[in-house]
């Protein structure tokens, strides 16, 4: 069974709770802006920094994480449970799906196909992708879904950021 371990302080330390399903508000589990390592057991989970799954958010996939950059962060817990076969994403040069576009299958440094800092909205068309804001996988994280349509990145402060994406893969 997938779970997440979610720990109140650095190497697997104090108090410490089991999810295995999402929690859309950690304060009502007592884990609100405490998290300081994390283990993860199966599928992927996403961290969001504020409550229902918004604001900054943070790819955790099988494995331990002693120690966290975004320490003491996160509002909110989602399971990756959706289909991961046959990613597509459309990324557009600009907001409300104008401008350039380029259509995307696998793990892609936007500056080696000129497009890096320039997205700014997209089309998931299958798959759940992860967009990085540097290069190999590094900076801020804007985990993405299948169907989801963003008309724009301004709301999120993630214009013109996308330097590096990558759809997670299914295990196999």
């Amino acid at each position: 069974m997938s779970k997440i371990i979610v720990f109140a302080k650095e190497g697997f330390e104090g108090r410490r709770s089991e999810f295995n399903s999402n929690v859309h508000d950690l304060e009502e589990v007592g884990f609100n802006k405490v998290i300081l390592s994390i283990k993860v057991i199966g599928t992927p989970w996403v961290a969001y920094y504020e409550k229902n799954y918004t604001g900054r958010q943070r790819l955790f996939e099988e494995g331990e994480y002693p120690i966290l950059e975004d320490k003491a962060m996160f509002s909110s817990l989602k399971i990756v449970n959706d289909d991961l076969s046959d990613p597509e994403i459309e990324l557009f040069e600009h907001v409300q799906y104008q401008g350039r576009k380029v259509t995307l299958r696998s793990e892609t440094n936007l500056q080696e196909i000129s497009f890096s800092d320039t997205a700014s909205s997209h089309i998931v068309k299958g798959g759940v992708w992860v967009l990085y804001a540097a290069i190999n996988r590094q900076g801020y994280q804007l985990i993405t879904f299948p169907g989801d349509k963003i008309p724009s990145y301004l709301p999120i402060h993630f214009n013109d950021e996308v330097t590096w994406l990558r759809p997670l893969v299914p295990k196999p």
